[in-house]
């Protein structure tokens, strides 16, 4: 059994270290993201100098993808990137995918995507909080969300309030996952949140995952991977 004194200390400095890495960054304007330039190479993603995700990932998001689609049926995903999640979710037996992004570089690649995928694919281009109501409730069978932060508060946390919709949208035994931002567990606040929201079976396993050791937004060898029912 782990030692949890000591997996939640790794845990809280992981994120110190993080969280500050992102603020020497600096967050502008939250609208500011959306016409902000995309700038790719073979292995990551920045938008406004802030490292979006990097394909280290790749394992992680493959579990996530399998996670959000173990149902069938109409997948919903927030956050586009790299588009990792998406092609991991598009070799799933499911019927529907739909993808919610808010940067428009972001969502140039995206449409190019949904014109080639193997699965229905329908487009969102905005902020999830400004489209979310549009999609019906208790219509989804399993969701994959990851977004990122764009505000200091946000940092480790992006996913906290994108909860209550979820439980909202996904039908009677529907999935949930998203990137954790957990090394091997919950959080207190982090399990609180999702009760607050309605969920009660909240499962999990982890991912092995080997960031560089420069990668400012994740330091540890394990992400967690939440596994959460309606």
């Amino acid at each position: 059994m782990p030692n949890l004194a000591i997996s939640n200390k790794e845990d809280l400095s992981s994120k110190r270290d993080t969280v500050e890495s992102r603020i020497t960054i600096g967050f502008k304007e939250r609208e500011t993201w959306k016409d902000s330039s995309a700038i790719f190479d073979d292995h990551t993603l920045q938008i406004q100098g802030h490292p979006v995700m990097e394909d280290w990932e790749d394992n992680y998001m493959q579990q996530l993808a399998k996670v959000a689609c173990s149902q069938g049926g109409i997948i919903l995903e927030v956050g586009y990137g790299m588009g990792i999640s998406a092609s991991y979710i598009q070799k799933e037996h499911i019927d529907k995918h739909i993808i919610i992004e808010a940067n428009r570089d972001v969502y140039e690649r995206l449409l190019d995507f949904s014109r080639n995928s193997k699965v229905t694919t329908d487009t969102i281009f905005g902020f999830w909080e400004e489209c979310i109501t549009n999609i019906p409730d208790n219509s989804i069978n399993g969701i994959l969300f990851d977004t990122y932060p764009l505000s200091e508060k946000e940092i480790h946390k992006n996913h906290f309030s994108f909860f209550s919709d979820a439980y909202r949208l996904l039908v009677s035994g529907g999935v949930l996952t998203y990137y954790s931002d957990e090394i091997q567990d919950f959080s207190d606040e982090h399990t609180e949140k999702l009760r607050a929201a309605g969920f009660k079976q909240i499962d999990k396993s982890i991912c092995d995952v080997e960031p560089p050791l420069n990668c400012k937004y994740w330091n540890s060898n394990t992400l967690m991977v939440p596994v959460i029912r309606k």
